[in-house]
């Protein structure tokens, strides 16, 4: 049996990444995985993430949630570290 865990591996992000995905699309953390899994493989999936991860960032900025939008931030960066090549 796959856990949380397993599939967060399998999607290519971090745990702080499919949360993002989670609370932007309104998922559990399972199906935010899979969700990414699928994006990152699809040819426009990348600037998708892109932008749900930049959407996440300043909707704590603008909510004053600092905490979560430096965790959000630093997926962020680190995103477009990783997957700078496909943009």
């Amino acid at each position: 049996m796959l856990t949380l865990e397993d599939c967060i591996g399998f999607s290519g992000l971090t745990s702080e990444q499919v949360e993002a995905i989670a609370h932007h699309e309104h998922l559990s953390m399972i199906i935010a995985a899979e969700l990414a899994e699928n994006l990152l493989e699809s040819s426009k999936g990348v600037a998708l993430v892109e932008a749900i991860l930049n959407d996440e960032v300043a909707y704590c900025q603008t909510h004053g949630n600092n905490v979560r939008r430096a965790v959000y931030q630093a997926g962020l960066d680190q995103f477009l570290t990783r997957h700078h090549r496909y943009m």
